[in-house]
């Protein structure tokens, strides 16, 4: 069976979900994947002005045998319909002609990863065995304005018409509970996160890897680094928004590192930090980062937000609106164990009652 896969991010990222769940396709049985790579749904705004925004990341999984990439420059107009036709319909098309030679006759899985006016266009073709909605984010939380009723028309619209739809967090449950097969398949980590050494108490150092976006807690981080005025914190990954002018001095920003290279960057941390601010997107949000720092057996200390009221019930967590001393450091007494949920433990099985159904097929 070959697998269509709308993603939300480019293939060439720092690997996410999208990665790993086409990695998974393909080791349980799918047989090839076109990845489409994503363009803009919004509307320009003036942050994209920002130079650091559109710094290259490192790219993560390397590509993989039996999949292939597709992708065309878009203009950002998707929210005004007329004018997203008008510019990018010889290209929208050039994308669905490719995606039918992909096919060559053969139905197909087509899972959007991300709503888009090519994801509804695709989904009207009689080409598939079955249409998968993977809900990893409250999308239309991303925009503002015009583009924000655009993509949560274009979300509703999608989620109505897929024949399956998977939810990355109990928010997105939620949001999703009146589809009639709506799963819960919660995030995870690669199998190479391994506990880290112990690190002396003299060695203290908290340590963020992700993005630093809008969402992105500097409060949280600031009361944290004043808490601990001689403890090193490292903020590790892409900087895609201003950074405040009154970042203690103990705040250190150190640029990306390929996915690879982050379980020996746990193991020099004495604890994993996810200072986001609790809005429409985070709400959504079940932080990757969190299975790799339980998996490296660190501590993690969060602000409250998304999945993690879910994580605290199963896991001992350190979570406040605002971190203090007495607090992290009583905290830090836990003798806490790894904890490992890898990606594919996550999605076993997801693939294989289609894949038996379609083996038979004509």
């Amino acid at each position: 069976m070959k697998l269509v896969y709308l993603s939300p991010v480019p293939w060439r990222s720092i690997s996410q979900r999208p990665h790993f769940f086409i990695e998974q396709a393909l080791a349980q049985g799918v047989t090839s994947v076109l990845w489409i790579e994503p363009y803009p749904g919004r509307l320009p705004v003036w942050q994209d002005l920002i130079p650091s925004r559109h710094a290259p990341e490192p790219a993560g999984l390397e590509m993989l045998p039996g999949l292939q990439l597709a992708g065309r420059r878009l203009l950002p107009v998707e929210p005004i319909a007329p004018l997203f036709r008008l510019f990018n319909g010889g290209s929208i098309a050039g994308l669905v002609q490719h995606v039918a030679e992909f096919l060559a006759g053969e139905p197909a899985l087509l899972v959007a990863g991300k709503p888009s006016r090519l994801a509804l266009e695709l989904f009207d073709k009689p080409w598939w065995y079955e249409r998968w909605f993977d809900a990893m984010d409250n999308y239309p939380a991303f925009y503002r304005g015009l583009s924000r009723r655009s993509m949560a028309s274009i979300e509703q619209t999608l989620a109505r018409e897929v024949d399956r739809l998977l939810c990355s967090s109990h928010p997105l449950l939620e949001k999703f509970a009146g589809h009639p097969n709506t799963g819960l398949f919660l995030n995870a980590c690669t199998s190479y996160m391994k506990p880290a050494e112990k690190v002396a108490e003299k060695e203290l150092c908290f340590g963020y890897i992700g993005t630093i976006h809008e969402w992105f807690d500097w409060g949280w981080i600031i009361a944290l680094a004043e808490a601990f005025p001689g403890v090193p914190i490292k903020l590790v990954g892409p900087l895609k928004v201003l950074k405040p002018r009154n970042l203690p001095a103990n705040v250190q920003l150190l640029p990306a590192v390929a996915h690879q290279q982050v379980p020996a960057l746990l193991a020099t941390f004495s604890a994993g930090l996810i200072p986001f601010v609790d809005n429409d997107i985070t709400h959504y949000v079940d932080p990757v980062k969190y299975y790799e720092y339980r998996a490296a057996g660190l501590p993690v200390l969060s602000s409250e937000f998304g999945e993690m009221p879910w994580h605290a019930q199963s896991s001992p967590l350190y979570m406040a609106a605002r971190p203090t001393r007495d607090g992290v450091t009583a905290f830090l007494t836990n003798q806490l164990q790894a904890e490992q949920a890898t990606w594919k433990q996550r999605f076993a099985g997801v693939f294989e009652p289609l894949l038996s159904k379609t083996a038979g097929a004509p």
